[in-house]
């Protein structure tokens, strides 16, 4: 059974008790100062899951939060914690944050979860206080975008391509390689449809502000790896396919997110 958590005082009473192996996700409203740009989205991301592997008791390790085994080699497939920043009220500025892992959190996981408050940011920049919103299943998320039901899907943070689409020596990319197929290929990996329609757009459009075009978006992970180009999408399937959808390199730090799209063209 899904779980809301009301107060920080029922989330530690939880810890107490068996976790639920439904306990999947766990979703935080961000209040600052001044709020992280939509193309922070990366590196708040990334301090997010810094700030839970602080907050593990001794910083004992978890496979969930880290995406990896206690010698460090990285977990196969998409089961251990996305951690998705979103910009909720449209006004280009992030404004949420859920950490999502279909494994499911043990109590440890829970007990960090909790103790996340603050991000602290370097320079001049304000902190980002976390005020946790709720935790347990997806359909204790329900009201949120990303975890909708759609048939049409719209890119929010850039699709990073995971392989080279360009073969050097002024040829152009195999069909193979171009971003849609890398995009086809990718849903392929998670079993979900092909979609019957791909469209390329530019950006990502906040209400009443310019269009922030992909390449402003920092894409680039802390330790220095980086997709191999860049692009975005309007998708959709014969059926509607439930979120979060996120897809292509670093699609577990925010990257490659998409959310429902309600315009009709």
């Amino acid at each position: 059974m899904a779980r809301v958590i009301q107060s920080l005082d029922s989330l530690f009473a939880l810890t107490s008790l068996a976790v639920d192996p439904q306990t999947t996700a766990a979703g935080y409203a961000l209040t600052s100062r001044n709020l992280p740009l939509v193309q922070d989205a990366l590196p708040f991301a990334e301090q997010v899951r810094r700030a839970l592997i602080r907050n593990r008791v001794d910083t004992s390790h978890s496979e969930a939060i880290t995406g990896k085994t206690a010698d460090g080699v990285p977990l196969e497939g998409h089961e251990h914690a996305h951690y998705l920043a979103t910009d909720e009220d449209n006004d280009g500025r992030l404004d949420h944050v859920t950490v999502y892992a279909p494994r499911g959190f043990d109590a440890g996981d829970v007990d960090a979860l909790g103790r996340l408050t603050c991000i602290f940011r370097q320079g001049n920049r304000p902190d980002v206080r976390m005020v946790l919103t709720g935790l347990g299943g997806r359909e204790a998320f329900a009201k949120l975008a990303i975890f909708d039901c759609s048939r049409r899907w719209r890119s929010v943070t850039p699709f990073a391509l995971p392989r080279f689409s360009n073969r050097g020596g002024g040829k152009g990319p195999r069909p193979r390689d171009l971003p849609e197929a890398q995009l086809q290929r990718e849903l392929r990996s998670r079993g979900l449809p092909e979609p019957v329609a791909i469209k390329r757009i530019e950006g990502y459009a906040a209400e009443g502000r310019p269009l922030v075009r992909w390449l402003e978006f920092h894409t680039r992970r802390f330790k220095g790896d980086e997709g191999h180009g860049l692009a975005g999408f309007e998708i959709e399937f014969a059926e509607a396919v439930a979120g979060p959808l996120a897809l292509g390199f670093a699609c577990h730090f925010g990257l490659g997110l998409f959310a429902p799209n309600t315009e009709r063209g």
